[in-house]
């Protein structure tokens, strides 16, 4: 069996192997990386503390360790409240690690008991455990699947919580407590074992948890246009592959709408490419404003933006498109947009036919708009499908 020396120093390297990964995700700007990293420090130094109790002065090898132990779990919590949205709580954390060492050194000077200093270690954790299983539950509604990191923390957070409540019973049942961490004891061994891993557990699920966030925010960079939001071209088609499918086996519509910014050139020549970004973004964000939930916004390149509106028939397109046009021209319209009075629509509208590629739908829609380009522009424009016509021609 391990000494409970080699215990805790194979503890503090786990902590410094923790601390190197989280490294690396720190240089990423995941929120909570610096609080977690500190608390691998700071696991480091309270195992260091513990494993040579007996060569160091009382101070540091009681309060120094449980202090250094009791900060690195604080800023456990901090990291996660951070990792999910929140402030970190510093204030509070300090307070509460600070109360925590008066009485781990009352119970040191004033009343020597080791069992009590234990009972109030666990309890500490296990109140540590208890914080960031309900930070990380209170965050699940922004859960992204999969799931596996959220889990793996909830299930080490039950785990260690119940472990320091086990031991907390021992230390209260047993008939001679051990009067000492290095103290040799087969039960006293197993707790310290787990206890000794719970610190890398927790810091390594908030690795986990900033990995996730990290893959899905460059998921989100690889599917959106970074400056307007919208679905970037290619996760378009990837998109209307799906829902022209869905069409299919449903028989319903599938609207198609194209939009181009008049004037876009003008408004950049005129105020420059922030107002032509700005502009874009107006348009995204007046868009957005008038679909309804699985409506698809794409933005195509350049001053054009594409839109696919499932279970849309030509006349339900036209309509959201006579929409949008109106919402573009009063928002431009409004005093705080200077510079983009002149700020205004061409859209050409269609549905995708049922078979039809969906690059025959796109270019029937851009000679649609551009139909309405040269009959004036602001304006909306829509023809259908020849399938459709036929369909028209043979009932009429």
């Amino acid at each position: 069996m391990l000494a409970t020396q080699q215990i805790f120093l194979i503890a503090s390297l786990l902590c410094f192997l923790t601390f190197l990964a989280l490294l690396s995700v720190n240089a990423d700007g995941v929120r909570g990386m610096r609080a977690m990293l500190l608390a691998s420090v700071l696991g480091m130094a309270g195992n260091v503390l513990y494993a040579f109790g007996r060569e160091l002065p009382p101070v540091l090898a009681y309060e120094g360790a449980n202090l250094a132990y009791a900060a690195a779990g604080a800023a456990l919590v901090a990291g996660y409240r951070q990792l999910t949205g929140h402030e970190a709580g510093k204030p509070l954390l300090a307070v509460l690690v600070a109360a925590f060492g008066v009485l781990a050194a009352f119970f040191h000077y004033q009343i020597d008991s080791f069992a009590a200093r234990s009972v109030l270690v666990s309890l500490f954790q296990a109140g540590v455990c208890v914080a960031i299983a309900r930070t990380v539950l209170a965050a699940r509604a922004a859960w992204q699947g999969p799931f596996y990191p959220q889990r793996f923390v909830l299930a080490m957070c039950a785990l260690v919580a119940l472990g320091h409540a086990g031991r907390v019973a021992w230390l209260a049942l047993a008939q001679q407590p051990p009067g000492s961490l290095l103290q040799p004891s087969a039960v006293g061994t197993l707790f310290l074992v787990a206890a000794s891993l719970a610190l890398p557990a927790l810091a390594l699920g908030g690795l986990l948890v900033a990995h996730r966030q990290i893959v899905s925010r460059a998921e989100y960079a690889a599917r959106h246009d970074d400056l307007t939001g919208a679905w970037s071209r290619k996760a378009f088609h990837e998109v209307a592959a799906r829902e022209r499918s869905r069409a299919v086996r449903s028989g319903k519509p599938l609207g198609l709408v194209l939009i181009d910014l008049d004037n876009f050139k003008a408004i950049n020549d005129a105020s420059g490419h922030a107002a032509g970004d700005a502009a874009l973004r107006l348009v995204a964000d007046s868009v957005r404003k008038v679909l309804r939930g699985g409506d698809v916004l794409a933005r195509m390149g350049g001053d054009e933006f594409v839109l696919l509106l499932p279970d849309a028939d030509l006349e339900a397109a036209s309509a959201v498109g006579e929409k949008l046009r109106k919402a573009v021209q009063a928002a431009a319209g409004r005093p705080e947009c200077k510079g983009m009075a002149m700020l205004t629509l061409s859209i050409g509208v269609t549905v995708i036919a049922r078979g039809e590629q969906l690059e025959q739908a796109l270019a029937r829609a851009d000679e649609t708009m551009y139909e309405a380009k040269t009959a004036g522009r602001n304006r909306v424009a829509a023809r259908a499908p020849e399938p459709y016509l036929a369909l028209v021609r043979r009932t009429g």
